[in-house]
């Protein structure tokens, strides 16, 4: 079987397209001139093709000065780079073009103010009047960034904190604690003195069993840091070591956090802790898209590269999903080509199996990968933690 890449793209291009205006029926739409006809079982659907985008999230880079143990790094099969002046100067461009492009959100897989030219995509995006948001490990917060980043201003900051102390942070971590509160009181002093609201400040934790009974003194830091939101996400382990640390197996009662309960319902943005029923894809809700430092355009960011995770504990090999790629195509093109709109199309709907709570998963060849599924979907999203709402992001 063919690994999943760009022309994998193949076997979602199916439909034909046609001209709204030829459908004589009350259908037109200001914004689409053309749509996708897909034939379904109860007849025909009709996908209108709108350069609709609202998000990007854009990787500046691969590279990271931390050596986290929750890193996608310690299983990861892709090359290490950092995105190309050019490359990012075509993606400005194309960005002009979308009418509904909202906000961009730099993150990605690497520390993104490691990059040299950051703080020019930072400035040359903020003048296209878009909500500029990025996620850090905080370590570049020097004076000199801060005040960059205030008099831009900056809209969001969400800086990753795994622990509120030394004992978990400076473990999980490998590095520090202590400088990067600092870096953060700093932040709130610029912004005082500049008397600006911005950027607003984001705190997310990977919730694993080291850190979890934590949790609740994380968020009292987080309100002494006048944080905005804090964002707890599961851990998604990528490597033998971390699998055990999943919390989203354990019963309730593991998981309260006695008299701070109220504290943290209050403060945090919960992910599921169970699987559920309901699965939704947040990337396919937002109109987002994902593009790496090459470019390349992803649906998500599972896709957007070559590693291997564990989904309860079974060591999965992920593929790389990608519909274009922006030094060769547009941003718009690549989002309204047939093959973008179907497969988004069908995760809106998510007519795809549930490999993550099937009864026949532990004999199933399928959830090696995620390049196929019994349904004939390729590439696959049924063992997605994303769509289950353990694993969230900004």
């Amino acid at each position: 079987m063919n690994k999943i890449n760009v022309h994998s793209k193949d076997n979602l291009a199916g439909g034909k397209k046609i001209k709204l205006s030829d459908l004589g029926l009350c259908l037109a739409d200001p914004s689409a001139s053309e749509a996708l006809l897909l034939t379904t079982e109860e007849g025909y659907k009709i996908l209108p093709l709108r350069q609709d985008i609202k998000k990007l999230y854009i990787e500046v880079t691969t590279l990271c000065n931390f050596s986290c143990t929750t890193c996608i790094r310690n299983s990861w099969l892709d090359d290490m780079g950092q995105m190309e002046w050019t490359t990012f100067e075509r993606l400005l461009d194309q960005m002009r073009q979308l009418p509904e492009l909202e906000v961009v959100h730099f993150g990605g897989f690497g520390e993104p103010m490691s990059h040299p030219r950051f703080f020019d995509m930072l400035r040359d995006v903020k003048a296209l009047g878009l909500r500029v948001e990025m996620i850090t490990n905080g370590s570049f917060l020097t004076p000199e960034n801060i005040a960059r980043l205030v008099n831009l201003p900056l809209d969001a900051i969400f800086i990753s904190l795994d622990g509120p102390d030394e004992e978990e942070y400076n473990q999980i971590r490998q590095t520090d604690f202590a400088p990067v509160v600092d870096n953060i009181k700093a932040l709130n002093a610029a912004k005082a003195a500049a008397q600006s609201k911005l950027p607003e400040l984001g705190i997310e934790f990977v919730a694993m069993k080291k850190n979890f009974h934590k949790l609740a003194k994380l968020i009292r830091l987080s309100i002494e840091l006048k944080a905005h939101q804090v964002i707890v996400t599961n851990v998604l382990p990528y490597n033998e070591e971390m699998k055990d640390e999943i919390l989203y197996d354990l019963d309730d009662t593991q998981l309260n956090h006695g008299k701070d309960d109220i504290l943290v319902k209050i403060h945090a943005k919960m992910p599921y802790m169970k699987i559920r029923t309901d699965r939704q894809c947040k990337f396919v809700e937002d109109k987002a898209a994902t593009i790496t430092y090459r470019g390349e355009v992803a649906p998500c960011y599972a896709l957007m590269h070559a590693y291997h995770c564990y989904i309860y504990g079974r060591k999965k090999e992920m593929y790389p999903f990608y519909l274009g790629n922006v030094n060769q195509s547009t941003l718009g093109d690549i989002w309204t080509d047939p093959a973008y709109v179907n497969f988004r199309s069908k995760l809106k709907d998510f007519k795809i199996p549930s490999c993550t709570d099937c009864k026949s998963v532990d004999g199933c060849s399928y959830t090696d990968t995620n390049e196929a599924d019994c349904w004939g979907n390729n590439p696959s999203c049924a063992d997605c933690l994303w769509s289950r709402r353990l694993i969230a992001c900004p």
